[in-house]
């Protein structure tokens, strides 16, 4: 993506922009992100790829990427990203050289940076790596950071990029893939999404952006937008290894050193369009929350109301980071029944989620004292806490064992066998 792109969508999003000039690779782009939250952030450093520029705080909150999906309400937004996943975009394959131009293969020009102390390294926040086997594709979101001149280590967890990565080990044989930085921020929601293996991202992206152009790579003819800004062409090795980590989770915990694969770079090329942008997604922060939560509210949102639909609203909670805690709002007309297995529901739309709050529609959603004030007024812990021990959970959860640990559901809702006069709450006058 360039940056007349990027304003354009400073635009749609009613977003200041807040040009820092020229900073340094460590804390300046998590200070300047949580310090402006309603900024889009701009900002360059030293040592990079000529003609980069870096940004932040694009999509901060849930209204945001609402504008940026063209959705009027932001269940309009749910159902257009899902629909987006159940019908993608046919891909147009256009001339690579139109697009892109080799540059010398140097990785220590990409725009790595360290985002907390607790960090063991800077790295890469945005880089969204691409691979398909046989005519299966994937794109989706791994942290990358730097080895050497053409090599890094990116952190792959058992999903589809794993699955394709140990389908070529099968062969014997390492995994053709690119690394892709600058793709607009609706492409970056699709990579962050996780569809059925066999639906590439890159099509429920060009069905968001209205753009479904895409480059063969040179070497392993992998398709990747032309929007990028960057991209890096080379192998995923199925033999070579490295420590990767400690860096800073989306729960703000520092997750694991682990020992993961290393890319083994062969061709770097850039964008002729300038100047080029690229994602400095802050770890734990609100982008990062919304990437990876909002197309989980989406599925639990329409598979809620699919089965119970006196489900009003529903949302994974910033206290839970967007990932860990969810509230439920239901009709006062829905029954005690239906509302609990709505929370049950959710946990198998979102299998990630720890704590469920079932909340009456006469309390804001997005008010956490109110929701705090359902739970201390609405619910008995003898009757209204239902705790499932021992299943399936978030690995990120650090009271999770092996990703195994207790969900809680708590019904926050009037006991519908008594008078709602009893609960409902004055007004100030």
């Amino acid at each position: 993506m360039d940056l007349q792109s990027l304003l354009r969508l400073a635009q749609i999003t009613e977003k200041q922009v807040l040009d820092v000039g020229i900073t340094n690779r460590e804390y300046s782009a998590t200070r300047l992100s949580y310090e402006n939250r309603n900024k889009l952030i701009v900002f360059r450093i030293n040592g990079i790829l000529e003609d980069t520029i870096l940004f932040s705080n694009i999509a901060t909150s849930r209204r945001d990427i609402q504008l940026l999906l063209g959705a009027k309400v932001l269940e309009e937004a749910y159902t257009k990203l899902l629909e987006a996943v159940n019908s993608p975009q046919e891909l147009e394959v256009v001339e690579f050289s139109d697009y892109f131009v080799e540059v010398d293969l140097d990785l220590n020009k990409l725009p790595f940076l360290k985002y907390y102390r607790e960090d063991g390294a800077p790295y890469l926040t945005s880089s969204v790596y691409i691979a398909c086997y046989e005519s299966t594709c994937n794109a989706s979101f791994h942290r990358t950071m730097p080895l050497s001149k053409d090599r890094v280590v990116l952190r792959i967890v058992p999903r589809h990029l794993h699955y394709i990565v140990s389908k070529y080990s099968e062969q014997q044989k390492d995994t053709p893939a690119t690394l892709v930085l600058g793709l607009s921020p609706l492409q970056e929601l699709a990579a962050a999404m996780s569809p059925p293996l066999g639906v590439f991202e890159v099509s429920v992206g060009a069905v968001l952006t209205g753009n479904n152009k895409v480059v063969k790579t040179p070497r392993y003819n992998i398709p990747v937008p032309v929007e990028a800004s960057i991209i890096v062409e080379g192998m995923i090795s199925r033999t070579e290894t490295a420590l990767e980590g400690p860096f800073t989770d989306i729960l703000m915990l520092v997750d694991a050193v682990r020992e993961q694969p290393v890319f083994i770079a062969e061709h770097l090329y850039i964008s002729r369009k300038t100047p080029r942008v690229v994602h400095a997604i802050v770890p734990g922060l609100w982008e990062h929350q919304l990437l990876m939560g909002f197309p989980r509210e989406a599925q639990i949102y329409v598979e809620t109301r699919r089965v119970v639909p006196c489900v009003n609203a529903v949302r994974l909670t910033e206290g839970g980071s967007t990932w860990l805690h969810a509230v439920i709002s239901v009709s006062e007309k829905c029954s005690y029944s239906d509302a609990r297995l709505a929370a049950l529901v959710t946990i198998a739309a979102h299998p990630s989620v720890k704590h469920i709050i079932v909340v009456d529609d006469d309390v804001n959603i997005d008010d956490p004292v109110m929701v705090e004030w359902a739970i201390a007024t609405r619910c008995r812990g003898s009757e209204d806490i239902l705790i499932i021990p021992n299943i399936r959970g978030s690995t990120l959860d650090p009271r999770n064992i092996d990703g195994v640990g207790d969900k809680v559901i708590i019904m926050a809702i009037k006991p519908r066998n008594e008078p709602a006069s009893k609960y409902r709450k004055v007004r100030v006058p």
